[in-house]
C-alpha cells in the first residue's frame, strides 16, 4: 500500500443535515473506505455557523485519523502482517549488532529466555498496533497467574514495550508510540527484592572451608568487590602492587569487554590480601589469574555447583551466588565512611538499584578518583577488609598451574 495524500473532507447536505464526506484506509482493501459523518441539522437551534461547520469538519476527519501517519501505519501493519514475533527478532538483532552501547550476551539470554517462554507464546502473532495496554493487562494476569515474581513481570514487560518501539519509520519515529499504564494493566510494583549478603564470620568461615586457589578467590571477591566475570576474567597482568586493574570479563568461557565503561577501573587492595596474591601468583608471567588444570576460565554456573554451594550447605549458610561477597563489600566501604566518589569508582556502578541512568552533576565530573592512587591505598589500608584471613601461622596455597604442575607456596598472613 503506498502512501495516501491528506483530505480535507468535503461538507454536503443530505436528509436534514450538513454532513462531511472522507475515505478511511481499511486493512485488507486497496479502495479506501467512503465515510459520511453527521456535522449538525440543517437548520435548528443545533445549527453551526459555516465556521462552526468547517472547525467540526476538520475535528471528525481527524478524529477518525484519516490523515494520521499513526493510523496508516497501524494498516500497513496490519496488512503487511508485522507481528510482535517478527519484530522481536529484529529488535534483538539490533541490540547485539549496535554500536552504540552494545549489549552482552548474559543480557540476551535473558531477553531471549523472556520472548521464547512468555511473549511469544502470548502475543507473538499479534500485529504490533493491537500491542496496546489492554495486552499489557492480560500479560500481566497471565504472567502472575504463572507465578512468577514482580520482578521478573515487569523485567518481560519491559521487553515488550522495548519489541514495539522499536518499529520505527525512515526518520527513527517510533511508528506506534504508546503512553503504557501500569496502574490500568495493574503491573505488580516491585518493592523489597531478595538481596542476600554474606557477613564477615560467614565469609570467614567460607575462606576456611576452602582448598588451594579457591581459598583464595574466596578472600579476593569480598576484598575487591568485583563482579563474578570480572574476577574470573583476571589475568597474571592485571595484578601489580597492591591494585587489581579490570579490562576485560569472562562469560561462559568467553572473554570479552567489562559490564560498562565505569567497570573499566583499578581496585586498591588491603596489603595482607595483595600479599596473598602476590605469593600465590609466584612466577607467572601469563595466564589467567584463576583457571582449570587445562588453563582455561572458570564457568560461573560451574564452579558455583562445585564449589560455593556445597560448601554453604556444609556450613549452615544461606544459598546464595557470588553477590553477596559484593553487596557484603559495598556495605563494607559504606560503614568504614569511604567517600561516595570512591566506592562508584571502586564497585565500577554505572546505574542506580532501580536500573536508571545516574545524572552525573558538575562537582561528579571533576573528580578524578582513577588519578588519586595514594589516596586510594591509604583508604584501602584503613578501612581493613572486615573478615579474618585464617588465623594460622601460615596457609598453605597452591597457584594455579596448568597440567597439573602445581607447586606449594607458604603465606604468611
Amino acid at each position: 500500500m503506498s502512501r495516501r495524500s491528506g483530505q480535507a473532507g468535503t461538507i454536503v447536505k443530505q436528509a436534514g443535515w450538513y454532513r462531511v464526506k472522507f475515505r478511511i484506509d481499511i486493512p485488507g482493501q486497496h479502495e479506501r473506505k467512503q465515510m459520511n459523518v453527521k456535522i449538525c441539522p440543517i437548520s435548528g437551534p443545533e445549527l453551526l455557523t459555516k465556521s462552526g461547520r468547517e472547525r467540526r469538519k476538520v475535528e471528525i476527519v481527524n478524529s477518525f485519523g484519516a490523515n494520521s501517519e499513526e493510523h496508516f501505519n497501524k494498516v500497513r501493519a496490519i496488512e503487511t502482517g508485522n507481528t510482535f514475533r517478527e519484530q522481536a527478532k529484529k529488535w534483538l538483532h539490533q541490540r547485539m549488532t549496535r554500536k552504540r552501547k552494545p549489549v552482552k550476551p548474559a543480557t540476551v539470554r535473558g531477553w531471549e529466555s523472556y520472548l521464547e517462554k512468555h511473549l511469544n507464546p502470548l502475543i507473538g502473532d499479534m500485529t504490533l498496533p493491537y500491542v496496546n495496554n489492554g495486552t499489557l493487562k492480560m500479560l500481566g494476569e497471565k504472567l502472575s497467574d504463572a507465578g512468577l515474581s514482580p520482578t521478573t513481570i515487569r523485567d518481560v514487560v519491559k521487553v515488550m514495550r522495548w519489541v514495539k518501539a522499536s518499529a520505527v519509520d525512515e526518520n527513527g519515529d517510533q511508528c506506534y508510540p504508546t503512553k503504557w499504564n501500569y496502574e490500568f494493566a495493574d503491573i505488580p510494583v516491585v518493592e523489597s527484592q531478595h538481596t542476600p549478603m554474606f557477613t564477615g564470620e560467614e565469609i570467614t568461615k567460607i575462606i576456611a572451608k576452602a582448598e588451594k586457589q579457591e581459598r583464595i578467590m574466596y578472600a579476593l571477591f569480598p576484598a575487591s568487590g568485583l563482579r563474578a566475570g570480572e574476577l574470573f576474567g583476571l589475568e597474571v597482568k592485571h595484578f601489580h602492587g597492591d591494585k587489581i586493574t579490570v579490562a576485560q570479563s569472562v562469560w561462559e568461557g568467553r572473554v570479552q569487554t567489562p559490564k560498562t565503561a565505569n567497570a573499566f577501573r583499578q581496585v586498591d587492595l588491603h596489603p595482607t590480601v595483595a600479599a596473598m596474591l602476590r605469593d600465590f601468583i609466584g612466577d607467572r608471567k601469563q595466564g589467567f589469574l584463576f583457571q582449570t588444570r587445562t588453563g582455561t576460565p572458570f564457568l560461573q554456573s560451574n564452579f558455583l555447583r562445585s564449589s560455593l554451594y556445597p560448601i554453604l550447605k556444609e556450613l549452615g549458610i544461606e544459598k546464595q551466588g557470588f553477590h553477596g561477597f559484593r553487596r557484603f563489600r559495598v556495605t563494607h566501604l559504606e560503614s568504614s565512611y569511604v567517600p561516595n566518589a570512591l566506592v562508584k569508582y571502586w564497585t565500577g556502578h554505572a546505574k542506580s538499584s532501580d536500573g536508571e541512568v545516574v545524572r552525573q552533576t558538575v562537582t561528579d565530573k571533576y573528580i578524578k578518583m582513577a588519578k588519586d592512587t595514594k589516596f586510594r591505598a591509604e583508604v584501602a589500608e584503613r578501612i581493613g577488609i572486615g573478615f579474618e584471613l585464617p588465623k594460622a601461622g601460615t596457609v598453605e596455597v597452591v597457584p594455579s598451574v596448568p597440567n597439573s604442575q602445581e607447586s606449594e607456596v607458604v603465606v604468611s598472613v
